[in-house]
């Protein structure tokens, strides 16, 4: 069966929209915690301290979904049409970033378990290989991008995208020796693509 050629603009459209539910429900899982007796700037402030991992888990999953959004709309501006098998690829990603709030609670209410550190690294690695996927068939399909792209530079991005759920991995894997070395894995990875996404010029 021949692949129909379809807009990208409502594919765009729906991705933006399914992505900035995804961020919204993050931030609902940060309650205000309960102050029991009475109120004053110390106890507000042992209170806030309190949901410090939820802070933390939440900052970690608003960067990586806010990167993967700017690098999603990024390939985008680079297709001129797409297919049914980037429909399908696209929503296999969303599917994976969709789950993203879950870890990122559980990891925020366990914050020094090592088992819940470890599973927030492997959902992240799952939603950093699904993109993947979806950059390397772009990349399959010159004929879906537009005239002026640079394809090598295009091939040579998608390779780039694999670093992210490589360190996840690591993160994960390196629960069980040591949770600080785990998170300071995890920060990296935001820090490393926020970089070198501003130092590149495009």
């Amino acid at each position: 069966m021949s692949k129909t050629l379809l807009e990208k603009n409502r594919l765009e459209a729906f991705s933006d929209g399914v992505i900035a539910i995804i961020i919204t429900l993050l931030v609902l899982e940060i309650k205000v915690p309960h102050i029991g007796g009475e109120v004053n700037s110390q106890t507000i402030v042992v209170a806030l301290i309190s949901i410090a991992p939820k802070f933390f888990s939440w900052a970690l999953s608003f960067f990586m979904l806010l990167i993967m959004w700017i690098n999603h709309h990024r390939i985008f501006n680079e297709l001129e049409k797409t297919d049914n098998n980037i429909l399908w690829l696209n929503g296999v990603l969303l599917f994976f970033m969709s789950f993203v709030p879950f870890p990122t609670a559980f990891m925020g209410d366990y914050f020094t378990q090592p088992m819940s550190t470890f599973f927030f690294g492997i959902c992240l690695m799952t939603v950093g290989i699904a993109f993947y996927f979806l950059r390397a068939y772009i990349v399959k399909k010159p004929e879906l991008l537009r005239k002026e792209s640079d394809v090598e530079l295009q091939s040579k991005l998608a390779r780039k995208t694999l670093l992210g759920p490589s360190l996840y991995l690591a993160g994960a894997l390196s629960s069980f020796v040591s949770i600080i070395i785990a998170y300071i894995i995890y920060v990296s990875v935001p820090v490393y693509f926020i970089y070198f996404g501003i130092k590149r010029k495009e």
